[in-house]
């Protein structure tokens, strides 16, 4: 995940920029339900730059703009859930820097706009990946450790990221040897389904 934040304020310091780039990746890479290796590798996987431009020309107030561009996996940003969550996230950890922290949420001075990249279109360690692969990437200390949590009553623990989920609104199921797994996304199912289902 790539957050490229743009800020109106010319007078923005670089040490400013940095803190705010770190508090966004610390608020978009923690969730106490989630496992701290799954966490941590999601961290080494985000990218947040933050740039002052040259020239903005915009209407309205004078007071700091934001532009945000969050560039995900495609299947990321195609899940309306995603934005129902970040946007807010990324809006309260900008406003946490200023001074009028509900000035973000009262007038339209932070925009942000999510990208998807088409699969294939994302690469690292030398080739492109794709989600199932990036999410392995992710994971993988957290599948391997065989750490796993015992989920409250009424709840599951994602078998394959560790997330809490609760199953009366689980839309992402599978049975397996005879037990009932459920996951946070798509992606954690065919992850799991790759690894363990044989295909019949």
């Amino acid at each position: 995940m790539t957050v490229e934040l743009f800020v109106s304020d010319e007078s923005l310091i670089a040490d400013r920029k940095r803190a705010l780039a770190e508090h966004i990746l610390r608020k978009l890479t923690t969730e106490p339900a989630s496992p701290q290796s799954v966490l941590a590798k999601a961290r080494e996987l985000t990218h947040v730059l933050v740039r002052t431009p040259e020239v903005w020309a915009t209407g309205g107030a004078a007071a700091p703009r934001y532009l945000v561009r969050l560039t995900v996996p495609g299947s990321w940003s195609n899940n309306s859930e995603f934005g129902d969550h970040v946007i807010p996230l990324i809006t309260k950890a900008i406003a946490e820097s200023e001074t009028d922290q509900d000035r973000l949420t009262r007038d339209p001075h932070c925009v942000i706009q999510i990208v998807g990249l088409r699969e294939h279109n994302l690469g690292a360690l030398g080739r492109k990946l794709t989600t199932t692969e990036i999410t392995k990437i992710m994971t993988q200390e957290y599948r391997e450790s065989g750490d796993h949590a015992e989920a409250p009553e009424g709840y599951a623990v994602d078998p394959v990221c560790g997330m809490t989920v609760e199953l009366s609104t689980a839309r992402f199921t599978l049975t397996h040897d005879g037990t009932d797994y459920a996951f946070c996304a798509p992606v954690c199912r065919k992850v799991f389904a790759e690894e363990h289902v044989v295909p019949g």
